[in-house]
This record gives C-alpha cells, sequence and structure tokens, in this order.
C-alpha cells in the first residue's frame, strides 16, 4: 500500500492473537474470502476469539454474519445488534440480541457516494450522528416535496376524471336506448348511479397505482431513496422484505440510522425503569414507616389526607411518565441496575435521611402536645370504629363522605402528613436523572410544576394561609416557634438526600458524575425560559379565572342582550296604540 510521496508500506503476516494491538494503530477490514480462508486454518480458534477488533466485515455470506455475530457474543460476553434488509439476513438477526429489519428494493441507500460523500464533507458536520441528522433532514424535505408533487398528480388525475362525467352519462343513457331500456328521469338517475360507481373505481384504481408506484416510500417518507422526483415513473417499488419476518424491531425507512434511535430510546426506557423502581420502593418503606410512628402513639392519617396526598404523587408519577429521549446519542451508558453500588447505597442513605427527619419532627410534636392530648387521641381512636359503624349508610353515598368520618386533628398526625408529602417530593426529585438519556427536569414541565405544587402545598398547609383547605385537610396550623424547625428539617430531608445520592455516584460511578457535571455546566438561563413561559400562562389564567368565570360574563351579556330587546318591543308595542 502506497503511504507517503515515496513511502511504500510492505504486507504485515497475518497473526490472529495480535489483531487487538493492530486494532490501536489501523482501522482493520476483513472481507468475507480472508475470513474463510481464516476460519479453515489451524488459528481458527484465535481467530474467533479476535474478531471483535475488526471494525469492518465486507463481503460476508449468511452463514459468515451468524458466525461473526456468535463469536462477538461468545468471546466478548456482550449483546450484538444487526440490520439488515433482505433474505440473506435472517439467519444473523435471530442470532443477535437486537434484530432491526430495513425496507427493502433500495440497493445502495447505505453506501457511501454520491450525495452522501457530499453531505460527509461538510463543514458542520462533526461525527457520524450529526451526518445522520443532516441526512434525515434532508429527507423530510425530499418527502414533502414528493408528497406534494404526487398529490398534486393525483390532484389532476381526479379532475381529468371529473371532466369525463358528463360524457360517461352520454355513454350510459345511448347503451340504455339501445338496449331498450327507459331513458326518462328514473333511467336518468340510474345512468348517473353506474357513472358514479364507475368514477369510484376509476379513481381507486388510481390510487392503487399511486401506491404501487411509490409504496412505502410515499407512505412512511422515505423519498431520499426513491429516485430522481423528475421521473416518478421510475421509482422503486419499496416493500418489508423477507428480514422482516426475523427481526423483533422493523424501520419505515432503509437507513441505518435507525440502530441509533433504537439505542437512544432503549437507554432512556431503561433509565425511566431504574428510576422509577428506586421511587417506587423509596416512598414504599417512607409511607409504611409513617403510618407505624402515628399508630404506634394511637393515630392515624384520615381519609381526605390519604386522597390528597395519593392524588398528587399519582400525578407526579405520571409527569414522570413525559420523559422522553434526548436527541443525540451520548457516548456514556446510564447505570442499568438497582443494584449497582451507587444506587443501592443511595437509597439506603436517602431512607436514613427521611426517617431520621421524620423521627425528629414526630418527638417535636410530641413535646409540644403533651402527654394528656396523646392520651386523648388514642382513648378517640379506641372508640373511633364504633362511631363508624354508628354512622348513617346514607352518609357513605355522598361524594363527600370521608369528610363525615370522624376524626380527630392532632399536631402529630399534622407534622408526620406534612413530612411525608414533602419527602415523597423529594424522592421524586433526586433520583430522576434525566439528562443525557432523557430529557431533563426543566424539559419536563408537567414533572417540575407537580413537584412545585405540591411543594406550595407542603407550605400553605403549613403556615395555614387557608383554613378551609386545613379544615378540608384535617390539618392544625403548626405553632410558630415550631413551624420554622419543620421546615428547616424538611429543607434538610430533600437537600441532605440530594447530596447523598450525588456523593455515591460521585464515589461508585465516577463517569456517570462527569457527565452531570457537564450538563450542570451547560444548563443556561434560556433553559428556564419555557418554564417560566408555562408558570406564566398558569398564574395569568389563574388571575382572569379568579376575577370572574368568563362563561358567566358570556351570559350575563346574552340576558342583557335578550332583555334590551324585550324593553324595545314593549316600548313600540305601547307606541303603536298611542300612534
Amino acid at each position: 500500500a502506497a503511504g507517503g510521496a515515496a513511502e511504500t508500506l510492505k504486507p504485515k503476516a497475518f497473526e490472529p492473537k495480535g489483531l487487538l494491538e493492530l486494532r490501536k494503530s489501523h482501522d482493520l477490514v476483513i472481507t468475507g474470502r480472508s475470513l474463510e480462508v481464516a476460519l479453515q486454518s489451524d488459528e481458527a480458534e484465535a481467530v474467533q476469539g479476535q474478531l471483535h477488533a475488526v471494525q469492518i466485515f465486507a463481503r460476508l455470506s449468511p452463514w459468515q454474519k451468524e458466525q461473526v455475530i456468535q463469536a462477538v457474543r461468545k468471546n466478548e460476553q456482550t449483546h450484538a445488534l444487526m440490520c439488515g434488509d433482505g433474505g440473506n439476513d435472517v439467519g444473523a438477526l435471530k442470532e443477535a440480541d437486537v434484530g432491526l429489519a430495513l425496507l427493502s428494493g433500495f440497493g445502495n441507500a447505505n453506501v457511501g457516494g454520491g450525495e452522501n460523500d457530499q453531505l460527509a464533507k461538510k463543514d458542520d458536520v462533526k461525527d457520524a450522528e450529526d451526518a445522520l441528522a443532516e441526512q434525515r433532514k434532508e429527507n423530510a424535505q425530499k418527502a414533502q416535496a414528493m408528497s406534494k408533487k404526487a398529490n398534486e398528480e393525483m390532484a389532476r388525475k381526479r379532475r381529468d376524471l371529473m371532466s369525463r362525467q358528463q360524457q360517461w352519462v352520454e355513454e350510459e343513457l345511448e347503451a340504455r336506448r339501445q338496449r331498450g331500456e327507459d331513458c326518462g328521469v328514473m333511467g336518468q338517475m340510474s345512468a348517473m348511479k353506474a357513472v358514479m360507481g364507475r368514477l369510484k373505481n376509476e379513481i381507486k384504481k388510481e390510487q392503487d397505482q399511486m401506491q404501487k408506484k411509490h409504496g412505502n416510500a410515499f407512505a412512511a417518507g422515505a423519498a431520499k431513496w426513491a429516485g430522481e422526483m423528475d421521473q416518478m415513473e421510475d421509482t422503486p417499488m419499496v416493500q418489508l422484505g423477507d428480514a422482516s419476518t426475523a427481526a423483533p424491531f422493523t424501520t419505515r425507512t432503509p437507513s441505518i440510522g435507525a440502530c441509533v434511535d433504537i439505542i437512544r430510546q432503549g437507554r432512556c426506557t431503561l433509565l425511566s425503569a431504574v428510576q422509577q423502581m428506586e421511587i417506587m420502593m423509596l416512598e414504599s418503606m417512607i409511607s409504611a414507616y409513617t403510618m407505624s410512628t402515628m399508630s404506634v402513639d394511637g393515630t392515624r392519617p384520615s381519609e381526605a389526607q390519604m386522597m390528597a396526598s395519593g392524588t398528587l404523587v399519582s400525578i407526579a408519577s405520571l409527569a414522570f411518565s413525559f420523559a422522553r429521549p434526548v436527541d443525540r446519542m451520548h457516548p456514556v451508558r446510564p447505570l442499568g441496575s438497582v443494584f449497582h453500588p451507587a444506587i443501592l447505597f443511595s437509597m439506603l442513605g436517602q431512607l436514613l435521611i427521611h426517617l431520621g427527619c421524620m423521627v425528629y419532627i414526630a418527638g417535636l410534636a410530641k413535646d409540644v402536645m403533651g402527654e394528656e392530648a396523646i392520651k386523648e387521641i388514642i382513648e378517640f381512636e379506641k372508640k373511633r370504629n364504633e362511631q363508624i359503624d354508628n354512622m348513617d349508610e346514607e352518609a357513605f353515598n355522598d361524594w363527600a363522605w370521608f369528610m363525615s368520618v370522624p376524626f380527630k386533628n392532632n399536631l402529630l398526625n399534622t407534622c408526620c402528613w406534612l413530612m411525608e408529602t414533602s419527602q415523597q417530593v423529594s424522592v421524586i426529585f433526586v433520583n430522576y436523572k434525566g439528562r443525557p438519556w432523557m430529557k431533563g427536569m426543566l424539559e419536563n414541565q408537567p414533572l417540575f410544576l407537580s413537584l412545585f405544587a405540591c411543594i406550595a402545598l407542603v407550605a400553605v398547609c403549613a403556615w395555614g394561609k387557608f383554613p378551609y383547605l386545613n379544615h378540608i385537610l384535617n390539618l392544625e396550623v403548626v405553632p410558630e416557634d415550631l413551624r420554622s424547625q419543620v421546615m428547616i428539617t424538611l429543607a434538610i430531608s430533600l437537600f441532605g438526600s440530594f447530596c447523598w445520592d450525588r456523593l455515591m455516584v460521585a464515589i461508585f460511578a465516577p463517569h456517570i458524575w462527569q457527565v452531570m457535571k457537564d450538563e450542570a455546566r451547560a444548563t443556561t438561563a434560556a433553559d428556564f425560559l419555557p418554564l417560566l413561559k408555562t408558570v406564566g400562562y398558569m398564574f395569568g389564567g389563574l388571575i382572569f379565572l379568579g376575577t370572574g368565570n368568563p362563561i358567566l360574563w358570556g351570559l350575563a351579556f346574552m340576558m342583557y342582550r335578550n332583555y334590551k330587546k324585550g324593553q324595545e318591543a314593549q316600548a313600540a308595542a305601547a307606541a303603536a296604540p298611542a300612534a
């Protein structure tokens, strides 16, 4: 091979055990014929053990494709992804852990040359994923132009068929005269019915021809590989192909860029599942300990409190599902198991912090209440079941039946409920790690706003700004000497668990910690603007509705207008006799 101006590289002897070292300085390529010779040599086992060092395999047979995947999976103990578009890829697709079938019928759609080479030479394209993004953008533009031209052609053919409708009616009437059938009013109606059926069939035939001509390229937007737009008759027909029968995934485009999409979405799904398991375990343990703490002292959460906290947490959990994968695939993989030390020790530490804060607040509340108040609560709870049994059954049919259930408000219950609700919010806030694998907290506006609403509810109930809300939730106003301690403890529970979680990530997963720091540095003030805009819209709508109901304004205006019309009619009727 020629190197520089006058430099000639001498060929090297093939040594399978040296492939890993050779890969550090060269990009390795092997063809199907060379691979066949290597696998038939005495060092076949060594070759199979080093196949993962090769970057490009060219002109392989179906059997060789399966061999490569089997060798990589066996020796590297890793997972393999395979994409293909034909019957010769079926075996490899079934052998791989993830199989992706591409649309067939586009030949060299994924091979360099022509427009692809020009695209790769652009100055603003930094890597392969940027090139794929540029290619998709170009494909979308061409697909739109293709669709527009196809729709114009279909509209032209439709107009041509409609212009021939009168001619077909006359031909149908002439045919009826020759057959001696009625050509009167009923005959003309029958002729029109026959012509409309013929027109419908002709339009359907044209639509079938258009679909057959453009296939899925027209339907799914794969116009880049659909040939020249000016030569629509030469557009290749696109079909799913044999590969789709052996692969669990099938993309509607023939581009290998779909592999990147699967990895991005898979990482987002993995991270979302791990985070939801963390949140579920922590919230379950916090709720269990809170109920046991109150039960020991003879109290319990009221029905209204359980409904309120359950509803708020459900809304936040539902907003969690709005997470979407980011547009770019990050080179660092997310943690894939809740038993990873970074996640496991983080959960244990968060649990200890939350439970410690709960014990501290419960102790403060009992000290403020005193032993006599606690004894009264215990006695009330003993009689509570009898009071419920003596309630009228009709009371439970009311939508606000939980307001009729006997409950004795107390400071211990109030403090424990406020602490539990805030801790459930902090669990979601701390364990939601979005970027660089899925949309971050600021981009998931439903989740951020629901968490903010929960925090605001806790603060409002602690200060007792709305007595009616405290009355509905069976909460007492926290005394001033205890209020500051409660809010400080809530802050410690939130920020303490946050710091502990990030510390465990930094210790046991430093690569993840570095990525999180990079994403935090990349956050700018502009990232807050969409969120602030949404909050502004919400507050503006609340203020607008708070000043009066627009529907009532409209009804009042209509009533006033009808009233004025009635007054004018009465005035006109009174003036008529006088005239």
